[in-house]
């Protein structure tokens, strides 16, 4: 009886109990969401009105500034480039970011913009444009003054 009824009780209770004693010590400490969904993000610096799709693995520093209405897919970090360099990514109102991208170091990324799946993301991005990575960066810029949908390598050089 012992080993078929009382032992996997015992065995249950403390599964339990160490359960209860890591959300308390979450709860204590402020809500953390990595024991939810295996992610290190700080909620206090995340508007409300920010969409997370499958939330794995994504990293947001706590000094990010993000804007209202961004989208953020799975295994997206947003956080410092260098540890010498103390400068944190700022995410303009209704971004999207793609999964697997990474936004490191004091880039600004404009309102309405699209950061592609796969994106490293180390130089500013305006508004409304689209940044993606195929073998080499591509900053897609919005339709501006007669030019339809042009496209810009990242180092200056046009397609």
């Amino acid at each position: 009886m012992y080993r078929k009824f009382i032992r996997p009780l015992i065995h249950k209770l403390k599964r339990f109990r160490n359960f209860v004693r890591s959300l308390v010590f979450c709860l204590w400490r402020g809500w953390d969401i990595r024991l939810v969904c295996a992610c290190d993000i700080h909620l206090s610096k995340v508007p409300r009105t920010t969409r997370f799709a499958h939330p794995v693995g994504v990293v947001i520093s706590s000094k990010v500034k993000m804007g209202e209405h961004c989208s953020i897919r799975h295994n997206v970090t947003l956080g410092l480039r260098d540890d010498d360099q103390k400068q944190y990514p700022t995410l303009g109102n209704h971004v999207h970011v793609g999964a697997g991208a990474m936004i490191l170091g004091g880039v600004t990324v404009g309102d309405h913009a699209v950061i592609g799946a796969g994106a490293i993301v180390l130089e500013d991005v305006p508004a409304g444009a689209h940044y993606y990575c195929r073998l080499e960066p591509v900053l897609k810029l919005p339709q501006e003054a007669g030019l339809q949908g042009a496209s810009v390598k990242v180092d200056g050089e046009s397609e």
